[in-house]
């Protein structure tokens, strides 16, 4: 059974990795010539960092000790994932997929596999090389096509305008530099810029909440509160029935007094509770946990000393020196970075295949499978806070599904169903989530997968550790290829 694999990222390594340890032959196509995805050089914005504590950004299967690591050392111990379990050798680096589409055949879409059209990345004259394969994963990654706003007189401004992507060595030295966008890549760069740029200012719409290295005023690390069952059973209720425990059905009188004291400890924690009021976030937690990254070191110092300039407002039109906000003011710059997110879009997919609805939300069965097209799979799209374990279990899960070895096998309107009632539940609780971040529910992401596989969710001795110790770490769900 051939199976194609489009991104050599965390996805595409760990699905390959579970692939052939069940017997498929796999081959992987990436564009860039290191395996890593963002974390490979040019894959995202110069200075990337993890935000992943020690024993969070791990596989199952390969212990990884780095503490906020940065993106060398990240994309090193993938090399080395990817190396150490046979996947390197079946990765064609320098390779863009340019089309996957149906194989021509009776019956469903793709139920006689995927054609899939591939060249060396960036060069449009190459000749093409055609290949028919039993089975495509898509795992090419949430962060690679910018989102950038289109605004009037972009001719006349004189200075460079980038996507946070864009951001190299030495951009910022000296100049003047603006960040628009209000999330984890928007506060890295504007911090970085404090350190080299001749000024530095941030413009949000909205302040998002950022969640601290440590909790409970910088005495516990993040992952010993949101991630353990204990902390996940203080959101609100999962959509699955079969992944809502007893614990989780705690009053939601308690769960709103627990919250406000969550949030004014997020509040002291980051930092954000010494900035002025309106550099705080408006909503009480859990609102827009979501989209929640960690707050970079030194953000909130720079903001306090003057060397961070925030603004809250909407970016207007480019003037000849700058930026026009919605308020009148003008900001000058000599760079304008947008960071203002991706694209989640699959330019190479046959458009015949529908995995988008009119919103632009992905339309994916338990986050992985497009209902109506068979042995087709998407990993990486079923967002959690700990995204390579939850990476890892959608492998093993989309494995099975290939495999026709699932607990549970519904029907393509059983889908359709689903997917409307888990969307209608993330519209309401985990708004503006483009129908694939699941943000904190990490364990019940697993639960849900492992229940379809038919297999046990607690994974610690006793229960005491499984409601109070870090649940969100792939090391608790090694083994599972011999269960």
């Amino acid at each position: 059974m051939r199976v194609c694999v489009v991104g050599a990222g965390p996805g595409g390594i760990v699905t390959a990795k579970v692939l052939l340890e069940n017997g498929f032959d796999v081959t992987v196509l990436d564009k860039y010539q290191q395996v890593g995805g963002v974390w490979s050089a040019g894959g995202c914005y110069d200075g990337l960092a993890n935000q992943s504590a020690r024993r969070i950004f791990e596989f199952a299967d390969l212990p990884n000790r780095l503490h906020f690591a940065g993106a060398a050392d990240t994309q090193r111990y993938l090399e080395e994932y990817a190396r150490t379990f046979g996947v390197l050798d079946r990765v064609r680096p320098g390779t863009e997929a340019v089309s996957v589409r149906p194989v021509a055949g009776p019956g469903r879409v793709g139920a006689s596999g995927w054609t899939v059209d591939s060249r060396p990345a960036g060069d449009a004259s190459a000749r093409i090389r055609s290949e028919d394969f039993d089975y495509v994963v898509i795992a090419s990654g949430a962060h690679h096509h910018a989102r950038m706003p289109e605004l009037p007189g972009r001719e006349a401004f004189r200075g460079t305008v980038l996507h946070s992507n864009e951001v190299r060595a030495g951009t910022f030295t000296g100049r003047r530099v603006v960040v628009v966008g209000g999330g984890k890549s928007a506060l890295d760069l504007v911090t970085r810029a404090a350190r080299e740029a001749a000024s530095a200012t941030l413009v949000q719409r909205k302040v998002n909440w950022m969640i601290p290295e440590r909790l409970l005023l910088g005495l516990v690390g993040y992952k010993w509160i949101l991630f353990t069952r204990l902390g996940e059973a203080l959101l609100p209720r999962y959509h699955d029935p079969a992944c809502v425990p007893p614990i989780d059905r705690v009053d939601a009188r308690v769960k709103r007094a627990l919250w406000w004291l969550i949030t004014r400890d997020m509040l002291l924690s980051t930092g954000l509770y010494r900035l002025p009021k309106h550099l705080r976030p408006a909503h009480a937690l859990p609102f827009h946990l979501a989209h929640a990254g960690v707050m970079p070191r030194g953000y909130t110092r720079a903001v306090r000393r003057g060397s961070i300039t925030p603004r809250i407002g909407a970016v207007q039109a480019y003037t000849g020196t700058g930026l026009l906000l919605a308020t009148g003011e003008e900001l000058p710059a000599d760079v304008v970075v947008f960071a203002t997110g991706h694209h989640k879009v699959f330019p190479f997919l046959d458009p015949d295949v529908r995995v988008h609805d009119e919103a632009g939300r992905l339309r994916l069965y338990r986050g992985i499978v497009p209902p109506g097209a068979d042995r087709l799979a998407f990993v990486g799209f079923r967002q959690v806070f700990n995204n390579i374990m939850g990476a890892e279990l959608t492998a093993h899960w989309l494995t099975r599904h290939f495999l026709s070895t699932l607990r549970t096998a519904p029907g393509e309107q059983e889908m359709y169903e689903a997917v409307d009632a888990r969307l209608a539940w993330q519209e309401r609780v985990l708004p503006g989530s483009g129908g694939y971040d699941f943000g904190p529910y990490d364990i019940h992401c697993a639960d849900e997968l492992l229940h379809d596989m038919g297999l046990r969710s607690r994974r610690a001795r006793n229960l005491p550790a499984e409601y109070l110790l870090p649940g969100g770490v792939a090391h608790r769900y090694a083994g599972l290829s011999r269960e």
